[in-house]
């Protein structure tokens, strides 16, 4: 981890991406007590951007941050800038940006299923819809720049809109001239011809993005003619075939003229609900999250480690004055952070010192420059001195002082006078020091994690052998059960006339006292007609109900597959060419939903178990059935990965 650069009040721990609008950076809020947040910071410094245009349309909307509240819009911390560069800060979202999602599914050949595509473009409209209900003076809050680059996934699968402060900005760009070709495919025309905005607009934008989302193309500049004949030769790369009728006519109802378009993004949500309610579609944000897991697994853990790094980064604090000075040592200039540790004062030596080196448009004036070198130089003197002074070990503080202290060398003006540099360690040594004390950390927290990974898999895994061993053997004794049919019958009749000789002891007139003893004469039993009949019932006294869980038999009716299974072939195993069966076992309600999953038999690896159960999660099949009532029933689904 390199050491943070400073942006204004914030510290750049990390740049995420770059891209047409600027760079993301994951980066800390600095207070008085030190690193106050970690934020989400947008700058808007992308090649074409006008910095100073752009904030003429932006500073005045600080109050779009504070209006905005819903989960599907990025929370806003801070509006600003830093000499020309707009910036805007949100609470921090581990994910990435939905173009950078967009390409790593390209380029792992894993298109995005029909599911997620859905749920992110239904998420996204609900956060415009969010904004629409709200209101600053009478007037609602539009977005009108609407591009993948502003759409946050998060490793949860939570999605998030950000930039409805800067939107109206960008969109005064780009009505002026500024056209980059990676974000104009999702602004309407109108945008370009310098319209007024409209509610319409960001329903050409939701268009563009579900396109995308469910093709994995981009869509081209529009053409005289429309996207209409583009809309129905399009495919779903994971099933092979069209766009389902009611998607093309949502698609085309977006991607035309302003005029024809679905009004606005309140209305475009409610289709999108209504369509995937009366289609089936069933996405969660649990299935988003385990494919956001399998395109950028290293990145993810790779964070991980990174943010865990960063929340021990100890940060130099203001010195309120300057620390005490022996009296056996000549007195020094007051040097900030002395009263520190001495790991603390080597993290600020070397930090102070990368700052003077930091890009010139984030840097600050070129004479502050010069003061940060020569703190840094009077703080690797200072720790230098303190590590002669604990070696020296019992010599007087006098003959330490006088080998301590070699020719001065020049500061700042501003320093009172040479100060002496006692022999030490380079800025370069210290930083080769930290850099090693990281990458120890960092060892051992993989190493903890992956410890802690390895006895969950374990649990798991046990609870699964437990699971399987005792669905086997209910089988099992289904099935022995179905065998036997007639003893199964027999039973009731034995216990049904048990009861009648302990009702009656009392009873000594009536001689058939033994009756019970010999079970081969069922017939004594029956003195009177009407007994026989409800022995002869007695298996139909226990009526199935609704929702009962049952096992393969006689009136039994096994669950009957309605959809197709679509399994995500493992952009692992594709690249390796492997291949593999996995067996999942699939618990199906009378609703004909899949409420339980588990894998039999041995792990297949290469994510080929998660792609199975995720597939199976999503079938859809005819219930089960005992005697004409729908019950729940389990089912064993075979998937096969085959490569292509």
């Amino acid at each position: 981890m390199n050491i943070p650069e400073e942006f204004g009040k914030y510290l750049l721990l990390k740049k995420l991406t770059e891209d047409p609008l600027g760079e993301t950076f994951r980066a800390g809020k600095v207070g008085k007590d030190g690193m106050e947040q970690v934020v989400l910071l947008r700058v808007l410094n992308g090649k074409g951007v006008d910095g100073e245009k752009l904030w003429q349309k932006t500073s005045g909307r600080t109050n779009v941050q504070q209006m905005l509240k819903s989960p599907n819009i990025g929370s806003g911390v801070d509006l600003g800038r830093v000499r020309s560069f707009p910036y805007a800060a949100y609470d921090y979202i581990s994910g990435k940006n939905l173009g950078t999602l967009l390409a790593q599914a390209n380029r792992q050949l894993s298109p995005i299923p029909t599911d997620h595509a859905l749920l992110i473009a239904e998420r996204i409209s609900l956060a415009l819809a969010a904004a629409y209900e709200t209101r600053i003076q009478e007037e609602r809050i539009l977005h009108g720049f609407v591009v993948p680059q502003l759409v946050m996934i998060s490793n949860e699968g939570e999605t998030r809109l950000l930039g409805f402060e800067v939107a109206p900005g960008l969109r005064s760009l780009a009505s002026a001239g500024w056209q980059d070709p990676e974000v104009r495919p999702y602004l309407s025309p109108e945008t370009f011809e310098g319209a007024a905005p409209s509610r319409a607009d960001d329903v050409f934008s939701l268009g563009a993005i579900l396109f995308e989302l469910l093709t994995g193309e981009r869509l081209p500049v529009s053409t005289p003619e429309g996207y209409a004949a583009r809309i129905d030769a399009a495919m779903l790369p994971n099933e092979g075939t069209p766009l389902p009728d009611a998607i093309a006519g949502l698609l085309k109802k977006s991607l035309t003229t302003r005029d024809q378009r679905v009004p606005d993004a309140v209305t475009w949500h409610k289709t999108m609900s209504k369509l995937m309610i009366d289609s089936h579609y069933s996405p969660t944000t649990f299935n988003l999250a385990f494919f956001m897991h399998n395109l950028f697994r290293d990145e993810i853990e790779k964070e991980n480690q990174e943010i865990q790094a960063e929340k021990k980064l100890e940060l130099p604090k203001k010195a309120a004055e300057p620390a005490p000075v022996p009296a056996a040592v000549p007195a020094k200039p007051a040097v900030p952070g002395a009263g520190m540790s001495h790991e603390t004062r080597e993290v600020a030596s070397v930090r102070d010192a990368t700052l003077s080196g930091t890009r010139s448009q984030f840097a600050e004036e070129k004479s502050k420059k010069g003061m940060w070198i020569g703190l840094a130089a009077v703080l690797v003197a200072a720790a230098g001195a303190g590590a002669y002074f604990m070696l020296m070990g019992g010599k007087s503080a006098d003959t330490v002082a006088a080998a301590a202290t070699p020719p001065p060398i020049a500061v700042q003006a501003s320093m009172p006078g040479p100060a002496p540099v006692p022999a030490g360690p380079s800025p370069e040594e210290l930083q080769a020091q930290i850099q090693s004390m990281i990458s120890a950390q960092g060892k051992e927290v993989e190493e903890k994690l992956k410890g802690q990974y390895d006895d969950r898999i374990k649990l798991l895994q046990q609870q699964l052998e437990e699971s399987r061993r005792a669905a086997v053997e209910q089988e099992r004794q289904a099935q022995q059960a179905a065998r036997q049919p007639e003893r199964t019958a027999v039973v009731p009749v034995q216990e049904t006339p048990a009861p009648a000789p302990a009702e009656k002891p009392a009873s000594r007139v009536e001689p058939p006292a033994p009756v019970p003893t010999p079970t081969p004469q069922p017939a004594i039993a029956e003195p009177e007609p009407e007994e026989p009949a409800p022995v002869q019932q007695a298996p139909v006294v226990r009526k199935t109900q609704f929702g009962d869980l049952v096992q393969s038999g006689p009136g039994v009716t096994a669950p009957k597959l309605t959809s197709r299974l679509d399994p995500r072939y493992p952009a692992a195993a594709q690249r390796l060419n492997k291949a593999a069966t996995v067996d999942i076992r699939v618990l199906v309600d009378e609703n004909g939903r899949v409420v339980e999953t588990q894998r039999v038999g041995a792990k297949a690896g290469f994510g080929f178990d998660e792609a199975a159960i995720e597939a199976a999660r999503r079938a859809q099949f005819n219930p089960a059935t005992k005697d004409g009532v729908r019950v729940k029933m389990w089912y064993t689904l075979r998937v096969a990965f085959q490569p292509g």
